[in-house]
């Protein structure tokens, strides 16, 4: 048993070079209004002092950073030129909080940051690598005078502090913009953090199994930016989405972002409804990777000593595999005949990177392995 899980969407083509009608500016000003009024915050103005009594720890104080974000670190160097910014007097940048039902402040951006000033004025690191002056270089905040301390206690930082009743969607596109900008949180870091729910824990919990890590060689990097859960992420959204009363994809633009986005955010509602489906994921996914297993000789991989596995090869082996489970639960296929396929076939033209999120590559690619599997 599985479901699709599709929604409608309304699309809207714009001719180029058209300018929009007067009925196209009042459905895009009344658009603005509505997102408009879903973003609520509050601006705060606190010393740094302040924020290091709150943050003694990355999880149990005041602040807090969020779980997706907890695996991104700066090194020595990172943190001593941040103290080095304060000390000097340069800008700092808004932290970003949002404030949770509780009352506490997740740190949406500036979590480096606050590690930072915790590290300097309370856990003992001692300046290195500066830049500007590096005179300080080998100090400790033991080593700087009383009223240079204090001036650095009583700099003070802004913070947008966004409301608890904030719309969900909302308060997901701000995260990414804002880590998207600082190149600090993934997308699948993202989700995890704005989309809390059966689907997502499930996805989580599928991506550290060992039979998966086997089959999915990555480097440490990759691993480290939870790369695996975007690829588990990646193969519910386009197997669930493959067939719906909507279509094909539906809502997929040539950007996977906002669609992946989508799918996670009905499949964790949908969970709620019909308390079957975490297992009927589960054992689908399982099904798909012990077919992949005994019928690709490779899995994965592009060759035997591959230490990664690219998203595109992943996204056709996987989903193509599975909808072919789907069609025939019984299906075995010959691994030696599937190798000689892929050896000699157009597969490698078709997996490729070049325009991978194109619409008509992505389902280019599921498809070739699925009418393969029917055909050898």
């Amino acid at each position: 048993m599985y479901f699709n899980l599709g929604v409608t969407v309304q699309m809207v083509k714009k001719s180029r070079g058209v300018a929009p009608s007067e009925e196209a500016k009042q459905e895009a000003e009344s658009a603005v209004s509505v997102v408009a009024r879903q973003v609520k915050f509050n601006v705060a103005e606190y010393p740094v002092s302040m924020y290091v009594e709150r943050f003694k720890n990355d999880v149990d104080d005041r602040y807090f950073v969020p779980s997706y974000q907890r695996n991104l670190a700066w090194n020595d160097e990172q943190k001593s030129q941040f103290i080095e910014s304060l000390i000097i007097g340069l800008p700092i940048p808004f932290m970003f909080f949002y404030q949770t039902g509780d009352g506490r402040m997740e740190i949406v951006d500036g979590s480096q940051r606050m590690r930072a000033m915790r590290a300097f004025l309370k856990e003992g690191l001692r300046l290195r690598d500066l830049v500007l002056v590096p005179e300080l270089n080998g100090f400790s905040v033991k080593d700087l005078h009383g009223d240079r301390v204090n001036k650095l206690e009583d700099i003070t930082i802004r913070t947008i502090i966004l409301d608890t009743d904030t719309d969900p969607s909302t308060r997901a596109e701000m995260f990414a913009r804002i880590n998207r900008m600082g190149t600090t949180a993934n997308e699948a870091e993202i989700r995890r953090g704005s989309l809390p729910g059966a689907v997502t824990d499930l996805i989580a919990k599928l991506a550290e199994d060992h039979r998966f890590m086997a089959m999915t060689p990555l480097t440490a990097k990759a691993v480290s930016s939870r790369e695996r859960e975007e690829l588990v992420t990646r193969f519910f959204a386009y197997l669930n989405r493959n067939d719906t009363p909507e279509g094909r994809f539906p809502g997929y633009r040539d950007r996977p972002k906002k669609f992946i986005y989508d799918y996670l955010k009905d499949a964790n509602l949908a969970a709620i409804d019909h308390p079957d489906l975490i297992q009927d994921m589960s054992d689908e996914f399982f099904r798909m990777l012990a077919f992949v297993q005994n019928t690709f000789e490779l899995g994965f991989r592009k060759n035997g000593t591959a230490n990664t596995v690219p998203r595109v090869r992943f996204e056709a082996i996987s989903v193509g595999s599975a909808l072919a489970l789907r069609a025939n639960p019984e299906l075995k296929v010959d691994s030696k005949v599937v190798s000689e396929w892929m050896q000699n076939g157009e597969f490698d033209s078709v997996v490729v990177s070049d325009g991978a999120n194109v619409r008509s590559k992505l389902e280019g690619r599921i498809d070739i392995i699925y009418r393969m599997l029917g055909e050898v």
